[in-house]
């Protein structure tokens, strides 16, 4: 289990073995939505924060996602 500390979607979904496409179909929103969030390129609106907490039953929470730096660009692949 996890202590309250920094708990980002990414840290989540690596310790229950779920893939992007699972937490897009739990959260409604896209894959490549989750996949950006996962890999912290973007930083979540309110509501996808509010549906992360809901999903993660309240261990990833709006506090986990301040500090992300978001970049001005997304890098090239």
């Amino acid at each position: 289990m996890y202590k309250r500390a920094m708990v980002h979607l990414a840290d989540y979904m690596a310790d229950k073995g779920l893939s992007d496409e699972d937490v897009a179909k739990g959260i409604k929103c896209s894959r490549p939505t989750v996949s950006r969030i996962r890999r912290r390129l973007v930083r979540p609106d309110w509501p996808t924060i509010e549906k992360i907490k809901k999903y993660t039953n309240g261990f990833s929470t709006a506090d986990d996602y301040l500090n992300i730096a978001v970049p001005t660009e997304e890098p090239a692949q």
